[in-house]
């Protein structure tokens, strides 16, 4: 499999532990391929930049000029620009060539810009006779998918010297800030020296993404690791981004990725000569301890700190079917299915609803089946069902507590590593992963997970849980979905347009259990 292109903009670090180095040892590790721009060369060690040495913005120019023309990229990072002339190029170019480029080859390539303006040791990584000006800066970041300063750069591009005493003051600052480049902005944490290193976005608009995750601040939390040997870690935190984004994730995703990247990176880190040491390189994050906890404080009705009780499903698990449809439930039931979903989608008054939602429990009690009710979770707990299933947009809305506290066993969709890391915190019955491949059943914000995405996220998740696959499942590829680890596969087209419903949950089924 061809590995995607990733160009690193920024400057070289001779000893190894950041800059372009940093970068291109995250790319690889990650799984795509470094293309270098180099902005500087800096003499360093781990204790002190000594000199740098600014290129001439002609060179700059030649050589992303004939990358572009070669090996142009699925992502971008940004890292050191030594002096204005550099800022002012980069940003004439962004906003003309390359906006030209991907007009015309109709693509959108994120770019991630990491505003280093001092290097981990204090020194200054700009020219002192031609230092940028705030404006240069900000002209810069209205052409950036995502802009990621600590705290110190996020003052400096904020121009100003007195920093926020309380959270609520630094949130309202970020979101104003962001709102005025109309991008993304990442403030970043793990240099606050708290016993959380929480990296707070300010989200403006996010690709394949749940119009509920837009415009709304977002954390993304991690119990701080204390090394000393931290060298580097913005550069690959911001490098992570780029190339998870490269590997089509979504930012959200990117983000969660990064962010468990460098918490694993940190817990191996090593010392080299006498200052700070670098982060590891450790492949694909895979240890859900590594990956953050999110923190939406736009739904308060979402503890972040509470996992609830819901019902457990019964076992063994089987190929769950999804129908809208009372008459196709019956059938399937009556076929031997002992887990089903009433999913209704057409629009009907509350009596209409509530009757059908009632007969289905009726059914599910007939024959001794765990039904699920979509969305409609206050119906369900009024007429005793077994369970509910919410996607992220409900979930978000619903009444946990309150389905918890009636006895309801709860599933919650999930459409990557953020929304799955939401959905896991809260302890759902089971946790349904999609959409595996391209579906005509349902119009999706997000884009299809696909085989190697779906055996990352049940790596990750593996006995924490019943996992679900959903999405396009069908005969021809049930076995390599189930190859992927998951405990179940829910299944909607393959009943809801066969001649015999029943029929073909079993064939499923005795698929699924050969």
């Amino acid at each position: 499999m061809a590995r995607p292109i990733v160009w690193s903009i920024a400057a070289s670090d001779s000893g190894g532990g950041a800059g372009i180095q940093a970068d291109n040892l995250t790319i690889h590790d990650l799984g795509a391929h470094a293309c270098n721009i180099v902005t500087a060369v800096t003499a360093q060690n781990s204790v002190a930049v000594q000199a740098i040495s600014a290129t001439a913005v002609e060179l700059l120019d030649k050589q992303i000029s004939c990358l572009l023309s070669d090996m142009p990229p699925q992502a971008i990072k940004i890292g050191v620009l030594a002096n204005a002339a550099q800022v002012r190029w980069l940003s004439h170019w962004l906003s003309h060539t390359f906006a030209h480029y991907q007009q015309q080859h109709n693509v959108q390539v994120p770019i991630i810009w990491d505003p280093v303006m001092l290097a981990s040791t204090g020194q200054a990584l700009t020219e002192q006779h031609d230092q940028p000006q705030i404006n240069d800066y900000l002209q810069l970041a209205k052409q950036v998918s995502l802009l990621t300063p600590n705290a110190a750069e996020f003052m400096q591009l904020l121009n100003t010297a007195t920093s926020p005493q309380k959270p609520e003051q630094w949130m309202l600052w970020l979101e104003i800030f962001a709102h005025s480049l109309q991008t993304n902005v990442l403030l970043t944490g793990g240099d606050q020296q708290q016993a959380q290193a929480t990296d707070w976005l300010m989200v403006h608009e996010i690709a394949h993404t749940s119009a509920q995750h837009q415009k709304q601040i977002v954390g993304f939390s991690s119990a701080t690791i204390n090394t000393l040997h931290n060298h580097g870690t913005g550069c690959t935190f911001s490098a992570a981004i780029a190339t998870s984004m490269a590997l089509a994730y979504p930012m959200l995703d990117a983000i969660c990725i990064a962010k468990a990247y460098v918490n694993q990176g940190l817990s191996a880190a090593y010392g080299l000569g006498q200052g700070a040491g670098v982060l590891a390189r450790q492949g694909w994050p895979a240890t859900l301890q590594h990956f953050p906890k999110i923190i939406l404080p736009k739904y308060p009705k979402l503890p972040s700190n509470t996992a609830f009780h819901f019902a457990a499903i019964h076992r063994p698990l089987q190929v769950y079917p999804v129908t809208q449809s009372l008459q196709v439930l019956e059938q399937l039931l009556a076929g031997g299915a002992r887990i089903a979903q009433l999913r209704i989608k057409q629009e009907l008054t509350q009596a209409q609803l509530a009757s059908e939602i009632q007969h289905a429990v009726v059914l599910g009690e007939k024959y001794q089946s765990q039904v699920f009710i979509n969305d409609h979770w206050q119906l369900a707990i009024e007429h005793g069902a077994f369970g509910v299933h919410l996607g992220q947009e409900d979930m978000l809305e619903a009444g946990l507590e309150q389905i918890a506290h009636a006895g309801l066993a709860l599933g919650f969709s999930s459409h990557g590593y953020f929304e799955l890391l939401i959905a896991q915190q809260l302890n759902p019955s089971y946790l349904a992963i999609g959409h595996i491949f391209p579906t005509p059943t349902k119009t999706m914000p997000s884009q299809a997970q696909g085989l190697n995405k779906l055996k990352r996220y049940c790596d990750l998740l593996m006995g924490k849980m019943p996992l679900v696959a959903i999405g396009g499942i069908d005969s021809d590829n049930l076995k390599q979905v189930q190859a992927c680890g998951v405990d179940m596969v829910a299944i909607v087209r393959a009943v809801e347009q066969a001649q015999d419903p029943a029929f073909s949950w079993q064939q499923l089924q005795q698929q699924w259990e050969a």
